[in-house]
């Protein structure tokens, strides 16, 4: 059991020496590129497409992204991870973003750092004209205005041909009645 743990042991020294490791703790820088630094927001939600790569240019692929802007609460003033997006293989990722007040917001595109890549971030800047809507509202009912207009018609036509039908056969049953009466009487003398 010695024999082969003390192998192991110059084994990985040999493997370290040879393959000239990185010190420990180092890691790859990486840079995020955005395709665009600013972006212009007219009332729906807008992608912000970014890059991450390594000091070769290679693409950082799993690499977990966030979308951060400043955000005021109750007099409270922090930054706000509002988008998170995961790069594929080639190193993009698509970081979706609604903004809801007008306005210049700089926003801050992150990779806190994993797997052996150091952290990095880079600007973006959102030019806001209207305010993307998080959900649309629809109305309740029947959507062609002919429809909503005329569906009132509905019960009010039901109740009155019902009125109709009540009273009509009423009449029929009394002249029903009526004219039995009249042939049933009886002369006595």
């Amino acid at each position: 059991m010695r024999r082969l743990l003390a192998t192991a042991a110059l084994g990985t020294i040999a493997f370290l020496a040879i393959g000239g490791s990185a010190p420990a703790g180092a890691k790859t820088r990486t840079t995020i590129t955005v395709r665009s630094d600013s972006v212009t927001v007219n009332g729906a939600p807008v992608d912000v497409s970014v890059k991450v790569t390594d000091p070769e240019g290679r693409p950082v692929s799993g690499a977990l992204l966030r979308l951060i802007v400043p955000a005021e609460f109750m007099g409270e003033a922090r930054d706000e991870i509002v988008g998170e997006a995961t790069t594929d293989d080639a190193g993009e990722a698509v970081l979706r973003f609604a903004p809801a007040q007008i306005g210049r917001i700089e926003a801050t595109v992150a990779f806190w750092g994993a797997h052996g890549y150091a952290p990095s971030s880079a600007t973006v800047a959102f030019d806001v004209k209207r305010p993307a809507t998080a959900y649309e509202a629809v109305p309740v009912g029947l959507q062609a205005r002919w429809a909503r207009s005329y569906l009132i018609l509905v019960p009010v036509v039901s109740v009155w041909i019902t009125y109709a039908l009540v009273l009509w056969l009423t009449v029929r049953i009394r002249r029903a009645g009526a004219h039995r009466t009249s042939s049933k009487k009886v002369v006595t003398s």
